[in-house]
């Protein structure tokens, strides 16, 4: 049975990201949630090595306004 669940700051476009992230972390085999875990701890790591919080701006806005080089290396 599906039930709602209302989150404050989560867009609607971000839900099936949401949607992804916790069928990763609620996966029966134990290694696949051990590694959503670890790359979202390396995703908060490397997002303050660049100065970026998470409720500064979001992946989609940093995607929209920055340009990269085919390196995948930011252009300024």
């Amino acid at each position: 049975m599906a039930q709602n669940l209302s989150l404050i700051g989560v867009q609607p476009d971000e839900l099936p990201w949401m949607r992804l992230l916790i069928s990763l972390l609620r996966h029966s085999d134990p290694v696949v949630p051990e590694l959503a875990r670890q790359a979202l701890l390396y995703l908060l790591e490397t997002a303050g090595t660049y100065g970026i919080s998470p409720t500064e701006e979001t992946a989609s806005d940093t995607c929209r306004d920055n340009r990269y080089d085919s390196g995948n290396n930011l252009v300024s």
